[in-house]
């Protein structure tokens, strides 16, 4: 039987997913580095068997955030399903996310769609639940001129 307490915590860390995405979108990279431990790793590939970049730390994250949604002339995350293991002040969890971000040179408007899984990793630390290790997952991504 779930206690109200996993409820509770289970419910936080969905809300970590939903921040990230809104944060981008605000293009605010220092809040969506606040929902990583200060020591946490960011990982990413592009496909199941892309090669794996790897970045540590809230500063090195916020920097990589930055470089990607500052530049866009428009951002639209969207999120789907979520799946969560907690394991007392640990938990695991999967969230999937399709990502637009709109660039704009020499006048031309580029839209890159992106099919994102993140395998995230959590832990709670001093009351509150942060993302440990994210793995994002560029599944699929397109990109095509934009009008609007």
């Amino acid at each position: 039987m779930i206690t109200l307490e996993q409820m509770n915590d289970e419910r936080e860390i969905q809300n970590l997913s939903d921040q990230f995405a809104i944060l981008a979108d605000d293009k605010n990279a220092e809040g969506q580095g606040e929902l990583f431990l200060a020591d946490g790793i960011l990982e990413f590939q592009f496909g199941y068997d892309g090669e794996i970049h790897t970045i540590h730390g809230r500063k090195e994250m916020v920097k990589a955030f930055s470089s990607t949604i500052v530049p866009c002339v428009g951002l639209y995350h969207i999120n789907g399903q979520k799946s969560i293991k907690l394991n007392g002040s640990e938990a695991f969890g999967t969230a999937y996310c399709v990502a637009t971000l709109i660039n704009e040179k020499d006048g031309r408007k580029t839209a890159s769609v992106n099919d994102v899984r993140y395998q995230d990793e959590y832990k709670k630390v001093d009351g509150k639940w942060y993302i440990s290790k994210r793995r994002s997952i560029f599944v699929l991504s397109e990109s095509h001129e934009f009008s609007e």
